[in-house]
């Protein structure tokens, strides 16, 4: 295998770790937000809704810059997660 080969090689497999490790863990996702959301939403609430919105959505929220009942303390992780969730559980319906 020549030099060109490898580094190819490598570069795909670091790109496939950073994708495997970067997605979302959506069982993760689901008893988060049975631990913070389910007493207010549902899946339905997000209806058409994309993880990415829903990221963005609950990142604000977290922030303080969308007024919500409660004030969230939530890690990335959590927000990815729960946003995966959520927009799963919607797509669902």
């Amino acid at each position: 295998m020549s030099s060109r080969s490898i580094q190819c090689l490598a570069a795909a497999s670091l790109f496939a770790a950073a994708a495997v490790a970067s997605a979302a863990d959506v069982a993760g996702g689901k008893a988060a937000a049975q631990a913070q959301c389910v007493q207010c939403h549902e899946a339905d609430d997000w209806a058409g809704e994309s993880a990415g919105s829903l990221e963005s959505l609950i990142r604000d929220i977290v922030a303080g810059k969308v007024k919500h009942r409660t004030r969230l303390q939530l890690s990335d992780t959590d927000i990815a997660n729960i946003a995966a969730y959520w927009a799963q559980s919607s797509a669902k319906k």
